[in-house]
């Protein structure tokens, strides 16, 4: 028995826009991510779907209303899919940072690992609750396929504790997760394990 996933990073937000650090702050979509919102139900019609989750975020939301709305779908919110807590760095300019922070957005720019932020969440922890949602999303839905919307961060914090990839590795070993981007994983419910298929 198996569950087909499809992992869907948001589309862009009001913050991917103005070059702001997102992180758990709640955006809006942008123009340009409420279209790209509408070309992803369009990309997804021929999708045989059975369920349809979401992080609580509004822009992730947002990117799936479409496609819900097209296959006559509720979504289904789970906290533990929201994006990771960036402390201090919250809300913030990304160019205001790499002037104030140059050391360290230089590591996280060059890695893809979110550390040494004041009061941040630690990845460990967004990886440990992104995997417990996924994993019982999952075993609730044996041999369905569903669909979960997500972001950046949450997702690669996944992919590296799936994978066995250590997190400063994240940039170099997994994939480029651009606005709608999806990751396809088979969760195979004997096993408990997820299979990660394509990009």
């Amino acid at each position: 028995m198996k569950t087909n996933i499809y992992l869907i990073r948001h589309a862009e937000s009001t913050a991917n826009a103005e070059g702001l650090f997102g992180g758990l702050t709640d955006y809006n979509l942008s123009n340009y991510g409420l279209k790209q919102a509408d070309k992803l139900a369009l990309k997804l019609k021929d999708v045989n779907v059975d369920k349809i989750y979401s992080s609580p975020l509004k822009r992730a939301i947002q990117t799936i209303t479409p496609t819900a709305r097209m296959m006559n779908k509720k979504v289904n919110i789970s906290d533990d899919l929201r994006e990771i807590y960036l402390g201090k760095w919250e809300n913030r300019l990304i160019s205001e940072l790499k002037s104030s922070y140059p050391i360290e957005t230089n590591y996280i720019e060059k890695t893809e690992y979110y550390t040494g932020i004041e009061e941040q969440e630690k990845v460990s922890n967004v990886a440990k609750r992104m995997i417990s949602s996924i994993r019982k999303i999952a075993l609730e839905n044996c041999n369905s396929n569903v669909i979960i919307t997500s972001h950046s961060v949450a997702i690669k914090a996944f992919l590296c504790s799936t994978m066995n990839i250590p997190f400063e590795q994240t940039k170099e070993k997994t994939v480029y997760l651009d606005n709608t981007s999806i990751v396809n994983l088979v969760f195979d419910n004997v096993k408990c394990k997820f299979e990660i298929t394509q990009n």
